[in-house]
């Protein structure tokens, strides 16, 4: 086990609501610690007075040295103050109400922050998440990682597994997956897993533009405008996606009497809030979910 303390003065950064806001699936809370797997690391984060106490299986984080890698992982490079500051000045366009809702939203997600996580595990968690809820996609992520004993990893008294690579995949059958009651999307999983080749093609899609990405992963089966928006905000720090799920079709028609396409949305949250489009659609996501605010409108 590898343990060091990561000093966070001068870059804020709230565990819970970065970790429980829907961007991720297999974390969870222990007592004062956050306990998750990060592709093939187990991690434990705590926070303190200083920063963050962190325990890691590994000493590396996708494919980094575990201290640059949770860095980077943590989105720690990214300036909130400047973010905060930038969307204020595009609400100015906005009305009222949309002011004050927003301004709540932001305050309370202040220390929330954007994860830069594995495209691979990001395309499939993602892919799992159409018409699924959080508790579920997390569910079947585990099992699916469950499947592959080979990847167990023993730490600290407990037993974890490490998410399964393209190629321990390409050898899953239907099945298996039906078993796993992953339903509908069983089809679109296995034809990605035929498709693709090697790892590879994934992350070769960082040096794309937002436009370039999303084009390139609307191509796959199952991955429409907002599964392609969560893999490259969450997956590759384009920070001006503009993710659109079942809750912000609701904050849309609540804040801005806006409807529409997905594509549409997605398009009025990318033009209006630029460059940081991905920041205030999380904080408007994790707002509205916490207060259970949004659901009477359908």
């Amino acid at each position: 086990m590898i343990e060091f303390a990561l000093r966070t003065t001068g870059r804020q950064i709230d565990l819970d609501s970065t970790l429980d806001c829907g961007q991720t699936f297999r974390w969870s809370k222990d007592g004062e610690w956050w306990k998750g797997v990060v592709r093939d690391t187990v991690l434990f984060l705590k926070e303190n007075s200083d920063g963050i106490i962190v325990r890691s299986s590994s000493e590396s984080l996708l494919g980094r040295d575990v201290y640059s890698g949770i860095e980077s992982y943590l989105g720690l490079e990214d300036d909130l103050q400047m973010i905060r500051s930038t969307l204020e000045k595009r609400l100015r366009a906005f009305d009222l109400k949309v002011r004050a809702v927003s301004e709540k939203a932001l305050s309370e997600a202040s220390g929330l922050r954007i994860l830069r996580q594995d495209s691979f595990e990001m395309v499939v968690e993602y892919i799992l998440s159409t018409r699924n809820s959080i508790p579920m996609i997390r569910w079947m992520s585990d099992r699916l990682s469950e499947l592959f004993p080979e990847n167990r990893i023993d730490f600290c008294g407990e037993s974890y597994y490490a998410f399964p690579s393209l190629s321990q995949l390409k050898n899953i059958s239907e099945e298996t997956l039906i078993n796993l009651k992953i339903g509908f999307r069983v089809p679109w999983l296995l034809k990605l897993f035929s498709k693709i080749e090697k790892e590879s093609y994934f992350s070769g899609l960082s040096t794309l533009t937002v436009e370039e990405k999303l084009e390139e992963l609307t191509k796959h089966d199952g991955i429409g405008y907002k599964v392609g928006s969560c893999v490259i905000l969450f997956s590759y720090g384009e920070l001006s996606a503009f993710p659109v799920d079942i809750w912000i079709s609701r904050v849309m028609k609540d804040l801005f009497a806006f409807s529409g396409s997905t594509k549409k949305l997605m398009r009025f949250g990318m033009d209006s809030f630029s460059p940081y489009g991905g920041y205030y659609q999380e904080a408007l996501f994790r707002y509205y979910r916490t207060h259970k605010l949004g659901r009477d409108f359908k």
